[in-house]
């Protein structure tokens, strides 16, 4: 399951769920807003959707959650963030998700924004289950409280959340650094053209689908970037890094592995 979008930002999560597709999954399905609920339809025949209730804003009601929770349970793993705002319904849907230990989760984007407004990173419980983030150099810094520029000391926090909490960490950047309890990966694959608006998603329905075929997280965040870049190599060859775009890297997934 994929969860995610709001009013104008429903190609965040599209991008997602079809990505997961792309990567081997059999079944996809996205939860969104109500409002978003036709757009993310209409964005692909073969993803499946769920209506959640929305605010006035067209971002996750409160009471989303609660409509949330039997689903969840159906479902081998979960990617959340894409597209959610960081409004009260989302911070109840990553609440949500964080106590849910028992199913593999991939956060990202304003799911990690949520993270940081609740200080997880100093009020997480020791264990946190199978998890990987996926934060950029922006979100991380709001995450752990270090600037993008310096990025090896960003490496080395997350490293320390990482040990303290077993979660995996993926470090976004030139190149991308995976960091976990196993260790540090130093990805091989990607270019420039990849920092364009929607390959975060990608990166996080690629590595949800993984998760969701049962790979452990630490093999999947590092099969997942490699992939995505892999993937981002291959569009770039053939529609240039300036002009390429997010879904060209979806569409070169087939030819990834």
């Amino acid at each position: 399951m994929m969860i995610g979008g709001s009013r104008g930002m429903s190609g965040s999560i599209s991008l997602a769920a079809l990505a997961a597709l792309k990567t081997g999954s059999g079944l996809v399905t996205a939860a969104v807003p109500d409002r978003c609920l036709e757009t993310v339809a209409a964005f692909h025949p073969c993803v499946m959707t769920i209506a959640l209730p929305d605010d006035e804003y067209g971002a996750f009601a409160v009471d989303a959650p609660s409509r949330l929770s039997n689903a969840l349970a159906k479902f081998d793993a979960v990617g959340a963030g894409p597209g959610m705002t960081t409004g009260p319904g989302s911070v109840r849907i990553v609440e949500r998700l964080l106590a849910l230990t028992s199913i593999p989760r991939v956060l990202d984007a304003d799911a990690i924004n949520v993270m940081a407004e609740l200080d997880w990173a100093t009020t997480h419980p020791d264990q946190v289950g199978p998890l990987v983030l996926t934060p950029h150099p922006g979100e991380l810094h709001r995450l752990v409280g270090v600037a993008p520029k310096d990025r090896e000391l960003q490496i080395v926090a997350s490293e320390t959340l990482a040990n303290r909490t077993g979660a995996v960490i993926v470090v976004k950047g030139g190149p991308t650094v995976v960091v976990g309890p196993d260790g540090r990966y130093t990805n091989t694959t990607g270019n420039p053209g990849m920092a364009t608006g929607g390959s975060g998603d990608v990166l996080t329905g690629v590595i949800a689908s993984l998760l969701g075929q049962g790979l452990s997280p630490w093999d999947a965040a590092r099969l997942g970037v490699w992939i995505h870049g892999r993937a981002g190599d291959l569009a770039a060859t053939q529609y240039g890094q300036a002009s390429m775009t997010a879904l060209e890297i979806v569409h070169s997934l087939h030819r990834a592995f």
